[in-house]
């Protein structure tokens, strides 16, 4: 077994922490859809639970996958969101680049 750069995981390991974080970003995604069609009204806690996720496509490369951003970070309007997160499709959580910039506008994002 070959260890990951980062951390001093196992590809095993890093392989592992990746599909369950993308398990996460799913439900998380999931849960949002519920919301949106269930047309509740969030408190605030409720919306720091379910959070504001990012429902923009990222373009190849690698192939074009969902972005997963947690959280919108930027002024609104044409203000692109600055969160930087570790993105699963591109090498995150002990990959080859592990960070990157969201990019999205405010309106791509979720409640």
């Amino acid at each position: 077994m070959s260890e990951s750069p980062r951390y001093g995981r196992t590809d095993d390991q890093a392989r592992m922490l990746t599909e369950a974080a993308l398990l996460l970003v799913d439900a998380r995604r999931k849960a949002l859809e519920l919301v949106r069609e269930s047309g509740a009204e969030l408190g605030q806690e409720e919306r720091d639970f379910v959070g504001d996720l990012c429902t923009a496509d990222r373009e190849a490369p690698p192939p074009p996958h969902r972005c997963a951003c947690p959280r919108y970070r930027g002024s609104g309007g044409d203000d692109k969101c600055r969160t930087v997160f570790p993105d699963p499709y591109t090498g995150g959580w002990g990959g080859e680049h592990p960070m990157v910039r969201c990019g999205h506008l405010k309106v791509a994002h979720g409640i």
